[in-house]
């Protein structure tokens, strides 16, 4: 774990087989020894979970199972999932030349209509643990039948063969090089012009009808500067939403 630390330039790492959560487990480190870029892997989660308290599905010798110890943003949070979504849509496209990926609002990384990872951003004091699972592998039994028309993964739709710790370090450096982008904007509580394009042209729901938990239905218009989602209603009214869950419509 030593050498791994001190490839990927992070003060604290632990490497577990099997562990409940990756979240949890770096949120109990939080509040002993907290240092920005703390790392928490596991190959197996038997308590993992997703936004809302979904399951997430993460059988051993399928994925990186990843947490990251962060400053807190000051505002606004819902944003950092997005953050992190692109760091990890800017490793894969590293990794998997050719490929392009999308992300879609708020916390999911999608390539050819497949979500490929998921994000959770947990609030630790003044901290933030961002848990980030990556499908690499499709599991041998495959993915669960609530999922498996929407899941996929790099192995299936990048026809690549990676391990954990390749992903986890292209990763890691790209999460560095976006929040030092951010950073500088954190006060004024938007995301750098730069960042906030990119989003936009990674955006898998723009001019889609969809159902948000928050607002209701009607046709996502894009992720503003702030990074919420932009809804326009039938009448042409338009809200924006912050929170809550996102479905095709």
């Amino acid at each position: 774990m030593r050498a791994w630390a001190e490839v990927w330039g992070v003060p604290f790492l632990e490497i577990h087989r099997r562990v409940g959560s990756t979240n949890d487990q770096l949120m109990g480190i939080a509040e002993v020894k907290g240092a920005s870029f703390s790392v928490v892997i596991a190959d197996e989660q038997t308590a993992g979970r997703g936004r809302a308290g979904t399951r997430w599905h993460s059988p051993a010798g399928s994925g990186l199972l990843m947490s990251v110890l962060l400053p807190a943003l000051s505002a606004p949070d819902f944003y950092a999932p997005l953050i992190v979504g692109l760091a990890v849509a800017r490793a894969v496209e590293t990794l998997a030349d050719g490929v392009r990926t999308q992300i879609k609002w708020p916390n999911d990384v999608f390539i050819e209509g497949g979500k490929v990872a998921g994000i959770l951003c947990e609030s630790a004091g003044e901290w933030m643990v961002a848990g980030i699972g990556v499908n690499i592998r499709t599991p041998v039994e495959g993915f669960p039948p609530e999922i498996a028309d929407r899941a996929s993964s790099l192995e299936e739709t990048c026809r690549l063969t990676l391990a954990p710790n390749q992903v986890a370090g292209v990763l890691i450096s790209e999460l560095r090089t976006v929040k030092a982008l951010v950073d500088d904007f954190r006060p004024l509580g938007r995301l750098p012009s730069g960042l906030h394009e990119e989003l936009r042209s990674r955006d898998a729901l723009s001019g889609f009808l969809v159902m948000t938990q928050q607002e209701g239905g009607g046709v996502a218009r894009g992720i503003d500067e702030r990074g919420a989602l932009i809804l326009e209603r039938e009448d042409g009214s338009r809200v924006r939403v912050v929170s809550g869950s996102v479905t095709p419509g």
